[in-house]
């Protein structure tokens, strides 16, 4: 057994979780894993005997689960949340309890126990609705569903935390995540987008002209482990996590999954069913730690659209594949 002490990963059998997990592993660290299950174990499936790998089925709203997960651990990677809008629509009070109140009183506890590094999975949907400008750490943030508002509800008790003996949080603002993950989602736009394109020969793109910044599920993982290394960021601890090169406007990814799936027919709706809209900077991240994303958006559709082609997702259109 490494005799180093483990990283600890909140919801690490989710969409990331899953592909951060197995390459702390790789890199011969040892990991805690501490997950509900929400969504089923078929994203640690793989991990099943790894020596290096501890799984705790346990509950942070409850905090007597708090000194259990972090004993012995000085670095935390938070990921577990009720993540999307319509997930946390279903349950407003489960959404408000685990997204904030928990992971602000969790984060408490392990500062007065001595945790150094505190990564927290944020997200860029906190700059919320559309404006002319490109949008940097120091924007203005004006979430829009209540999925945003307690990701910055978070944000905000975490940055209070700052000086608590050697605290330090590193705050990561995730662009529109996409990609193959151990748990799949189909929930993201270009996910669905790409399934409905080999599964049904048609995509709908409502809208066009709202901006997201995408980012790779693998270069999110990179940048979850660079945050346990890196220094942390002098000033404000908030990172965009993202590459200026991959913010898209919507009707942009109608000329990229014609180039990957040949023959798909799309429609463009004029009206948006969702009306946010921000283009951001990531010039932060690039500069204090060299990060640029590995992959673009293209890639992520051919991948995903080779593994629908091959059969190896099973029964893609199952609900088990969205978070609500």
């Amino acid at each position: 057994m490494n005799d180093e002490r483990p990283v600890l990963v909140t919801g690490g059998a989710g969409y990331i979780g899953s592909v951060l997990v197995p390459m702390l592993l790789e890199q011969g660290r040892r990991v805690r894993v501490l997950d509900r299950f929400l969504h089923g174990g078929q994203g640690l499936e793989a991990l099943r005997g790894e020596r290096d790998l501890e799984v705790l089925t346990r509950d942070l709203r409850d905090p007597r689960v708090h000194d259990e997960a972090i004993e012995g651990v000085d670095t935390v990677i938070h990921l577990a949340a009720i993540v999307g809008d319509k997930a946390c629509a279903q349950n407003e009070e489960v959404a408000v309890q685990t997204n904030w109140t928990s992971t602000v009183a969790f984060a408490r506890r392990a500062a007065a126990a001595g945790v150094r590094r505190f990564v927290f999975a944020s997200t860029c949907s906190v700059y919320g609705e559309g404006r002319d400008e490109i949008l940097t750490e120091e924007s203005p943030v004006r979430p829009l569903s209540l999925y945003a508002e307690t990701r910055r509800h978070a944000e905000e008790g975490l940055l209070e935390l700052i000086g608590v003996k050697d605290f330090e949080p590193v705050l990561l603002r995730f662009g529109t995540v996409y990609g193959l993950s151990p748990r799949m989602r189909f929930d993201l736009v270009v996910n669905l987008l790409t399934l409905h394109a080999v599964q049904r020969g048609k995509v709908s793109i409502f809208g066009g002209k709202q901006w997201r910044p995408f980012v790779h599920v693998r270069d999110i993982a990179r940048a979850l482990e660079m945050a346990l290394t890196e220094p942390a960021p002098d000033g404000s601890p908030i990172l965009n996590v993202g590459d200026n090169m991959e913010n898209y406007q919507l009707l942009d990814l109608r000329e990229e999954l014609e180039a990957r799936v040949p023959g798909v027919r799309i429609e463009v709706v004029p009206e948006a069913s969702d009306p946010r809209t921000y283009r951001v900077s990531f010039d932060r991240i690039e500069r204090l730690w060299g990060f640029r994303a590995s992959k673009r958006v293209g890639d992520g559709i051919e991948e995903i659209a080779r593994a629908l082609r091959a059969g190896s997702i099973p029964d893609p259109e199952n609900r088990r594949y969205v978070n609500a």
